[in-house]
């Protein structure tokens, strides 16, 4: 029994779409709207390297959109910012003293997992998401692929 749970833990998870949204948390770490994005939006993220769906392909060509149960917090970070490396990449650069409370402050990581239920966004409780995460909080486990999405969230970034 335990291969099989093992064995469970290494099968790739699909989802339909993947999103980092910047700009959706203020300085305390508390989303600024808890409306999802619609279609439209994602569209305009997807525009703006900030989404992906699936069957897209990555900036380089080497990262699939699936993830596995048994990664670890710094394997499911590491995915997101191969999966994002502009917005990651922009991100550092103008973190270095220009964010007001910034993430990694109160001893979380400097992204947030964020939850859609009941068609409302909300912050996951988990500071340090792994792959058990975000099976957790992509969708019904019987949606459909089109159907389920994980959110990333980002602190606000000070634009003085």
């Amino acid at each position: 029994r335990q291969a099989s749970s093992s064995k469970q833990g290494h099968i790739p998870i699909k989802v339909g779409a993947i999103a980092i949204l910047v700009n959706y948390l203020d300085d305390k770490g508390e989303l600024l709207t808890t409306i999802p994005p619609v279609r439209t939006e994602m569209s305009k993220l997807k525009r703006r390297g900030c989404a992906h769906f699936d069957g897209d392909q990555s900036e380089d060509g080497s990262v699939d959109f699936s993830f596995c149960l048994d990664w670890t917090f710094e394997e499911v970070d590491a995915y997101i910012r191969r999966l994002f490396p502009k917005v990651f990449e922009y991100l550092d650069s103008v973190k270095v003293g220009d964010v007001k409370g910034k993430a990694t402050d109160n001893g979380a990581s400097e992204w947030v997992l964020i939850s859609k239920e009941n068609r409302r966004l909300s912050v996951a409780p988990e500071p340090f998401p792994t792959g058990k995460h975000l099976e957790r909080y992509k969708g019904r486990s019987n949606a459909p692929l089109q159907q389920t999405n994980i959110f990333i969230g980002e602190s606000l970034i000070n634009s003085s």
